[in-house]
């Protein structure tokens, strides 16, 4: 029950077999507002999505069979493996952030969230290749992590200490010649006529 405490107003009490409202004028009135019924909730525990990191490098150290030990360690990698990349993501902003001279695209915003998405869904399948046991987890999660954050150190590194550096001009030019490459292949296009 939840009290609603009012001040300052008027209560009409209103039914069909009464000839008049009841009115009734108060400076205060407590209402009480039953709350509705809520089941039990259910026992904690049962799978690795609801420990705590503790508990996850407990059950990794001495589960009791095989299938446990490696869901929980690959459960325990992949969640520090998505912390420590958290402190990645400054450098990555600011590396992406910046556009390059003369440019006025987003590429650098849409870069940023297109590769955070896509190593996140390397984490989450490396976690689900660990929990398998056909890869240690700490190979599976851990690896990724040294590749992209080498790429994120390396695009900091260019817009930080290289004069005039441009870690995203250098990509755009990289996917232009892709592109390039690609559409001069199409079929119906004569080599060394311009586009």
């Amino acid at each position: 029950v939840i009290i609603f405490r009012l001040a300052n107003g008027t209560l009409i009490h209103n039914r069909p077999e009464f000839k008049a409202p009841r009115v009734l004028t108060f400076s205060t009135h407590d209402l009480p507002i039953n709350l509705p019924k809520f089941g039990n909730f259910r026992v904690r525990g049962g799978r690795n999505l609801e420990y705590t990191l503790p508990e996850l490098a407990r059950q990794g150290k001495s589960a009791a069979s095989l299938e446990a030990r490696d869901s929980s360690r690959s459960e325990f990698h992949f969640r520090l493996a998505e912390v420590a990349t958290m402190f990645l993501l400054p450098m990555l902003a600011l590396a992406l952030g910046v556009p390059p001279k003369r440019s006025s695209s987003a590429f650098g915003v849409f870069l940023a969230i297109v590769m955070i998405v896509t190593y996140h869904k390397v984490n989450q399948y490396a976690a689900d290749i660990g929990e398998l046991g056909r890869i240690d987890p700490i190979i599976a999660l851990w690896v990724p992590f040294a590749i992209f954050a080498g790429l994120i150190l390396w695009m900091y590194y260019t817009i930080a200490y290289v004069p005039g550096g441009q870690p995203i001009g250098a990509l755009e030019r990289v996917f232009s010649k892709a592109a390039k490459a690609i559409t001069s292949r199409l079929p119906g296009r004569r080599r060394g006529v311009p586009a």
